[in-house]
């Protein structure tokens, strides 16, 4: 998602505005890599993973949400699929990784949540 990504789902959302991207906790296969990011991307996902692994890592502003066609496959580095949705974000940005409990799906969060916000280089994200 920082270098342009449209993340997909299995879901939509009519949510629009500021959100804080987690990796999950649990890591990635090879091939599951693949599927997400496509082949050039595993080594660089894996060896970081173990890093990422449960951490708040990026933030950004989810613009638009609606179902995956053909021509997205590219940008979405996934082999089309009915029934998956883009949710397609702008202004992605980098933040200094912090540990993150919880599941997927959207919560709001608290003042000491945001706190530990630190962006690692100057931005146009206007969220939280």
């Amino acid at each position: 998602m920082l270098k342009g990504k449209i993340e997909t789902r299995t879901w939509s959302t009519k949510y629009r505005g500021a959100v804080l991207i987690c990796a999950s906790k649990k890591g990635y296969t090879c091939a599951e890599v693949d599927i997400i990011c496509g082949r050039c991307k595993i080594d660089e996902v894996l060896r970081s993973q173990d890093l990422l692994k449960g951490k708040a890592i990026a933030v950004g502003e989810l613009v638009d949400c609606r179902p995956m066609t053909k021509e997205d496959e590219d940008a979405c580095y996934v082999k089309y699929q009915e029934g998956l949705f883009c949710h397609v974000y702008k202004y992605v940005v980098e933040i200094e990784p912090f540990d993150w409990k919880g599941s997927q799906g959207w919560k709001t969060l608290t003042q000491g949540q945001i706190k530990q916000i630190t962006f690692k280089k100057p931005h146009l994200f206007n969220g939280f």
